[in-house]
């Protein structure tokens, strides 16, 4: 994903004359109304990028280290992802280290789709997945069993990943999942079978609907928690994708209990710093799941 400078703690460009006038690089560009040049561009980004703390700052797809105000020598994880940042199942276990705060670094690895794993790589996870950790010379692989390892140490998200509602929601989360890929990458026989997998995708976003509707909050429990971060890569997705593909809107249509959830969602510097833009997703998902 693309850095997200408007972030908290980032800030953003005024371009009113006091501003342009201490803007150090950016001194001397033309008026909003016109067209930056090249140069101009490159001075703005160069900038911008020396104001980011990747280290302690918001989260960002490009930072290696985080540390969240703790010494280097505190870092007992090692967090291995994909290159871009597109694999869903890394953004869980991102999102989870992230809202935690806990420090850890970043090794990337290269996804199958996009070409041969590295061999130092399978030397430590012989399956090549995505993600893994290491944590005190032990390494783990799976998503789930990642977070349930490290609730061990750090303690949980408000609940436990292996917590019976959170379980409950995890059967929903995976069904949509199945919806979804079904609808998106399947091929239509006919015009009945098309409306037959729009309508078990719809059925399963309902149900989420009606699920968000019963709380309080915004969030899929009583306030931000794991649950959250498990449903987060697969409902971003089909929210981008089964508007991108098929028209249909998951966002911003006829589900407000979902608008709320990913509008709660974005006061999140954890989550703002794993989301991807809507193109991004949409043309990474083919050679990830398959033909759209």
């Amino acid at each position: 994903p693309a850095p997200v400078f408007g972030g908290a703690g980032a800030g953003s460009p005024d371009w009113g004359p006091e501003a342009r006038a201490s803007a150090g690089p950016t001194a001397g560009m033309a008026p909003p109304t016109a067209a930056l040049t090249w140069d101009e561009l490159g001075g703005l980004v160069r900038h911008v990028l020396a104001r980011i703390d990747y280290e302690n700052g918001p989260a960002i797809a490009q930072s290696r280290l985080r540390l969240f105000g703790h010494p280097q020598d505190s870092v007992r994880v090692t967090l291995y992802r994909d290159n871009h940042a597109w694999c869903p199942y890394s953004q869980k276990v991102w999102l989870w280290l992230e809202e935690k705060r806990i420090p850890y670094r970043v090794e990337k690895v290269t996804l199958h789709c996009y070409g041969q794993k590295e061999p130092w790589y399978r030397k430590l996870v012989p399956s090549g997945e995505v993600p893994a950790i290491e944590m005190d010379g032990d390494m783990i692989a799976d998503s789930d069993a990642i977070i349930e390892h490290l609730e061990k140490e750090y303690g949980v998200l408000h609940c436990s990943i292996t917590d019976t509602n959170v379980r409950n929601l995890a059967v929903i989360e995976r069904k949509l999942y199945e919806e979804w890929l079904n609808w998106l990458t399947k091929p239509d026989r006919s015009p009945t079978e098309a409306a037959i997998r729009k309508k078990r995708f719809i059925k399963v976003v309902d149900f989420i609907e009606r699920i968000l509707g019963e709380k309080a909050g915004p969030y899929f429990l009583e306030e931000f928690s794991v649950a959250d971060v498990v449903f987060t890569p697969f409902i971003e997705r089909a929210n981008a994708t089964a508007f991108y593909f098929k028209g249909f809107r998951v966002r911003y249509g006829q589900f407000p209990n979902i608008d709320r959830w990913f509008t709660a969602m974005e006061t999140r510097d954890a989550y703002r710093g794993s989301l991807s833009d809507y193109h991004t997703t949409c043309h990474v998902t083919p050679p990830l799941f398959g033909t759209c």
